[in-house]
């Protein structure tokens, strides 16, 4: 994905940053700004610099800053830690905007490493990582809104007539199915 995507998606992975700070007695605000430098994390703690147009850096690209296992690892650590830890929280939201970086990148054929950090790496290979990347934006953000939801913050309920009508709609596809 492009950084202007990592950007993006940074929203939502702060809302689900939030909802968990918040649904595990953390501080959520705190969760919620650190997720947003957390979803480009991958990228620059390589630390890379260009030199006559040609890439460098301290980490090799998309080896430990793209492993998953460390990255679940750190936030495994940091939720079994909210309540006791005011730094958890931090720790928290970092590590989510570094996981939605990870879910991201998954769909590139670049893909993410899983088990080891210079081993194979795992990809859906659907797209390039400059294709879909607004879709892939929107899906963040309703990720967010829906862990929001989860979370009690705010109430995604459809209002009553819509409620309604789907109930309608959902009672004649039944009956015709039934037919």
């Amino acid at each position: 994905m492009t950084l202007t995507g990592h950007r993006a998606t940074s929203l939502g992975a702060a809302a689900i940053a939030y909802s968990l700070a918040h649904a595990y007695h953390g501080q959520p605000w705190l969760a919620a700004v650190l997720a947003i430098p957390g979803a480009t994390a991958p990228d620059w703690l390589e630390i890379a610099w260009f030199k006559k147009g040609i890439r460098h850096s301290i980490i090799p690209h998309r080896t430990w800053t793209h492993w998953l296992l460390l990255w679940g690892a750190l936030y495994s650590w940091a939720l079994l830690s909210l309540q006791q830890h005011g730094w958890a929280s931090a720790l928290l939201g970092f590590v989510v905007g570094a996981l939605v970086h990870l879910a991201m990148d998954l769909p590139n054929p670049s893909g993410i490493r899983f088990l080891h950090p210079f081993r194979q790496r795992v990809t859906l290979n659907w797209w390039r990582g400059d294709q879909m990347v607004w879709p892939m934006v929107w899906f963040s953000w309703l990720a967010g809104a829906l862990s929001l939801h989860w979370a009690g913050v705010i109430n995604l309920q459809p209002p009553l007539q819509v409620q309604a009508w789907l109930s309608q709609v959902l009672d004649l596809s039944l009956q015709r199915l039934r037919s």
